[in-house]
């Protein structure tokens, strides 16, 4: 049985679902597809016209502090600190409150998930929340929050396509020692479709199980695979515990 879940995400998220796997007995792979590139807004934004801020990755608090000028003295000196702050998930949290954010509000399941918490701690009609984002996104805060929330978007971040999957997990993928591919958005599903094609291992499709975060994203992988799992929730510790579970179980599944 293949014996590697290979993980598609930017870093450093990559690297830490090998680490978290292998902390659950599970030997991993990291082959990012995307990287961040900083994207600087046009003007620097000013924290007393928003009524708080919205993250919804890492990313984008890395993103906006190089707007403010690259260090966690201008979060809290500017203003911003005082801004409540919604985050999707507790790394996120982690990463703003690193940067001076104030006690960032913790949201689960992607941008959606962030919608309910937002209103219950932001009224309507409200100035607008700033929401620094990814240049291309899949989910659009702007739209889910209309029309009572005004939000204002800011690209502070791309996500650019790394030119090939690492040596390693090719390897591994040639070698049929791929059981799993954990995935994440609907991009790093094609993506990955994408790699196989142009290294002439379609093949391997029967051989791989795909661990997806969501319908939306199964549906970019595809058909043909060995099996598709879809988490209930798409957060990356449920895709990691499906993993851990497949591999603990791989016995079952040959």
């Amino acid at each position: 049985m293949a014996p590697f879940i290979l993980s598609v995400r930017p870093e450093p998220d990559c690297d830490l679902d090998v680490a978290a796997l292998a902390r659950r007995g599970v030997p991993a792979l990291a082959a990012p597809l995307l990287a961040p590139r900083l994207i600087g807004p046009d003007t620097r934004p000013d924290p007393a016209g928003y009524s708080g801020v919205v993250f919804t990755s890492r990313h984008a608090v890395t993103g906006l502090v190089a707007a403010l000028g690259g260090a966690a003295e201008n979060v809290g000196q500017g203003g911003w600190s005082q801004l409540p702050v919604f985050a999707v998930g507790r790394a996120t949290a982690r990463v703003a409150r690193m940067a001076g954010f104030a006690f960032p509000q913790v949201g689960h399941g992607g941008g959606a998930g962030l919608v309910p918490l937002i209103c219950a701690h932001i009224p309507a009609n409200a100035p607008p929340l700033l929401w620094p984002a990814a240049r291309d996104r899949g989910f659009d805060m702007v739209a889910a929050l209309a029309p009572d929330r005004a939000v204002e978007d800011v690209s502070v971040y791309a996500m650019e396509q790394t030119p090939r999957l690492s040596d390693d997990a090719l390897d591994a993928l040639a070698y049929g020692k791929i059981l799993a591919v954990k995935l994440m958005s609907a991009r790093s599903a094609t993506l990955f479709c994408a790699q196989l094609a142009e290294n002439g291992m379609d093949h391997c499709r029967p051989e791989i199980i795909i661990i997806a975060g969501s319908e939306t994203i199964a549906a970019a992988a595809g058909g043909g695979w060995r099996q598709t799992y879809i988490a209930k929730r798409p957060t990356r510790v449920r895709l990691l515990a499906i993993a851990s579970l497949l591999y603990h179980r791989r016995e079952v599944l040959d």
